[in-house]
């Protein structure tokens, strides 16, 4: 996949520490930046008048009946949580800041999915839609740094966002969300990482410690930074920003990535490698914090250099196929729904998340955590004490 030269990219800020631990330029950038893939956002919405943003954003929907087209950051509780997750994805410098993100390269589908009371639209119906927006319009990324409480919900997913998620994976498209922000408080489980399928991303911070308040769940499957820095919808720059939304983000720039370099290899695939070649955090080699370990991209996206058996573990998937088992027993062949619903999305942001019903939106920033192991680039440990504790809005 032919890239601009090294000296026509960008430069990222000095404090966005995650390029030169995951070797973006160096490693990534000569092969890829992204060109080719989209990624749908699912938040609040993103300013796409940024110079940040030029030229990356689409336009896009709005699920939760504003008929927006999700050009336009709706957050009004924090600073423009669907904005900054974009910057981590897809940034191309400039503007006051010259924030990049790691996939400049890439192009930003933004939906709108965190409905307000008087919104005609339900929050799971929002993401639910969302993700079929996001699927039926190109992506072939869905980033959700949103969650909702889901203790209450048989096998903790919404049917019909259970319903969206399969919709997208049957589409090939990887749906990401983050673990959730209560580690540390209540630790319930929350949707959309907790349904079958989706990879949920747990946060580091520059030492490849979980984040103080990283959920601990047995759906997590990979972990990326979650303490960092990234811009609001205003412009500015925030420097100590952390939580699984920006892990989330960043963990989708990254997919978009290795999808640019390998266009042709599955969605399934892409997920199976992303968990083979992480960075064990732990032992054993699995914990509840951030699952078989830090994402290497480098490692992930050189199938040549990096071979993964066609059996090794994918979790992710194999939860989706069960789920799918156990639905298609309980319904019959022959009242299987085929899994379509209307295109109305749920909220992504740069934090995470509704709780208990509520929605509660962060502005989360994590940076990918990425060791330098040689020969394959990883997460290298830091000796600078990592930004934080701190909180995002907490999914």
């Amino acid at each position: 996949m032919p890239t601009a030269t090294a000296s026509a990219l960008p430069q990222p800020r000095q404090e966005e520490w995650w390029f030169s631990a995951w070797g973006i330029e160096s490693d990534v950038w000569p092969t890829t930046t992204g060109v080719g893939v989209t990624v749908a956002v699912l938040d609040t919405g993103v300013n796409a008048k940024l110079p940040e943003l030029a030229g990356a954003v689409l336009a896009g929907s709005d699920t939760t009946g504003r008929k927006t087209d999700g050009r336009q950051d709706l957050d009004e509780e924090n600073y423009g949580h669907g904005t900054a997750m974009a910057a981590l994805i897809a940034a191309r410098g400039g503007g006051a800041t010259n924030f990049v993100g790691i996939a400049p390269g890439a192009k930003v589908l933004p939906v709108h999915v965190t409905p307000q009371a008087g919104d005609p639209v339900g929050q799971y119906k929002t993401y639910a839609n969302g993700i079929r927006y996001g699927v039926d319009h190109g992506a072939k990324v869905i980033s959700i740094s949103q969650a909702a409480n889901s203790t209450s919900l048989p096998n903790h997913c919404d049917p019909d966002l259970q319903d969206a998620v399969s919709y997208a994976i049957q589409h090939d498209v990887v749906v990401v969300a983050g673990a959730g922000n209560w580690g540390a408080g209540g630790n319930w489980p929350e949707l959309p990482a907790s349904c079958a399928g989706v990879l949920a991303v747990g946060a580091i911070d520059k030492t490849l410690q979980p984040w103080a308040d990283t959920e601990r769940q047995s759906y997590v499957a990979v972990a990326a930074p979650g303490v960092g820095g990234t811009i609001g919808k205003d412009g500015r720059y925030f420097a100590k920003s952390w939580g699984t939304s920006m892990a989330t983000a960043l963990t989708s720039g990254a997919i978009a990535l290795i999808r640019s370099r390998n266009p042709e290899m599955p969605a399934r695939t892409v997920v199976q490698r992303l968990i083979a070649t992480a960075r064990p955090l732990g032992s054993p080699k699995w914990n509840d914090r951030t699952g078989y370990g830090a994402i290497q991209i480098t490692a992930a996206m050189n199938p040549d250099r990096y071979p993964v058996p066609s059996n090794a573990p994918n979790p992710v998937y194999e939860a989706l196929e069960k789920w799918q088992a156990s639905r298609s027993a309980a319904e019959g062949p022959s009242t299987a729904r085929p899994g379509r619903a209307s295109h109305k999305g749920d909220r992504i942001g740069v934090t995470t998340i509704a709780i208990a019903g509520a929605i509660v939106v962060v502005l989360l920033v994590g940076g990918i955590v990425a060791t330098r192991r040689r020969p394959r680039r990883a997460l290298s440990v830091s000796s600078t004490t990592p930004w934080g504790p701190g909180n995002d809005s907490r999914e």
